[in-house]
């Protein structure tokens, strides 16, 4: 079922995108299944692979450890149109009803009903649908994509990814910055996507009680988990003096604390300009930031004129008294 939206305007702010830039993106995904090896378990998951090419499309054998989690990061310029298809006939493995089928909620985006991908709210089909979105100028940032479907066990599953909303110039080039203002041009940028695993929740089904207490035993960056600094879940080689970009995307269960320190377990400045899809009236410089489920954040930091090392880390926190979980690190170079 194909669905359109219009492009939504900031007209208080005076802001428009540019026609010269705007492109249309057209992206299919489907639905597989995939393992992972954590903390030396096997642990099977559900999740989104890129089927733009067909039902193979770049995927493999769908369905047959094709998934990846996350799922295909993707990034759209605002103004530009994106039509997200769901493939109706590669959506397995699904659940018995009520629970069975998939979406795709675009969380955080301002769109129709029609398009947010909620089962229970008219003109969501769960066999298959396009998502239609068009963001805006000052809509820059990040944004979660996930299943509504039996929300509680199909996030836990795996199906979840993120989408990245980039200014463009008026040649339609992507520009290395946050939004259009020039202060939040970075060198590099990376994206850590949050989240949790609780193994109980993979062998539940219908509505078993385990859904209502949740133990997470995996502690995950991006899909790989990241316990020491020696091992860290995501690495980047940078330069001195550059400016870094992170994109923190909350798909975790948990309560979360991000920080930045340095080999002596120093903590680092950086400077948050969006949370949840929308410019901060005042970029705020800070040491330490919390993160929610569904919440997100996109920083700046300026690397030092001396080489080093730098780990960006979050602490996952119990929801009921903030008590520390674990802590999983990324590693910068530089």
């Amino acid at each position: 079922m194909k669905k359109t939206a219009p492009i939504l305007l900031l007209s208080a702010l005076g802001l428009a995108s540019s026609p010269i830039s705007a492109v249309t993106i057209n992206k299919s995904l489907c639905v597989g299944m995939t393992s992972k090896s954590l903390s030396g378990q096997s642990v099977n998951f559900w999740g989104y692979y890129d089927c733009s090419g067909g039902m193979m499309g770049g995927g493999g054998m769908g369905g047959m450890g094709s998934a990846t989690v996350p799922g295909p990061i993707l990034e759209i310029g605002t103004g530009d149109t994106l039509n997200l298809t769901l493939n109706v006939n590669m959506m397995t493995p699904m659940e018995s009803s009520p629970y069975q089928g998939h979406t795709i909620h675009l969380h955080g985006a301002d769109v129709q009903t029609s398009e947010d991908g909620v089962p229970e709210t008219n003109g969501n089909t769960v066999m298959g649908d396009t998502y239609t979105w068009s963001p805006s100028v000052g809509h820059e940032g990040s944004y979660p994509y996930h299943c509504h479907v039996h929300t509680v066990k199909h996030l836990e599953m795996g199906m979840y990814s993120a989408i990245i909303v980039r200014p463009r110039d008026a040649s339609g080039n992507f520009l290395n910055r946050l939004n259009q203002d020039a202060a939040t041009t970075y060198n590099y940028s990376q994206v850590y996507v949050l989240s949790t695993v609780d193994p109980a929740y993979h062998t539940a089904t219908g509505d078993s009680t385990v859904f209502a207490d949740y133990n997470p035993q995996y502690f995950l960056l991006s899909g790989r988990e990241g316990k020491t600094t020696g091992a860290p879940a995501l690495t980047l080689a940078a330069a001195r003096n550059k400016k870094v970009a992170l994109r923190l995307i909350g798909m975790h269960s948990t309560n979360s604390t991000f920080q930045i320190k340095d080999t002596n377990g120093n903590l680092k400045p950086f400077t948050v300009y969006i949370r949840d899809g929308r410019a901060l009236p005042t970029p705020k410089t800070v040491t330490s930031l919390d993160i929610s489920p569904g919440q997100r954040a996109d920083l700046l930091f300026t690397l030092p004129s001396t080489s080093g090392t730098w780990y960006p880390q979050v602490v996952y926190k119990k929801l009921r008294d903030n008590a520390p979980y674990a802590t999983v690190y990324g590693k910068i170079t530089f």
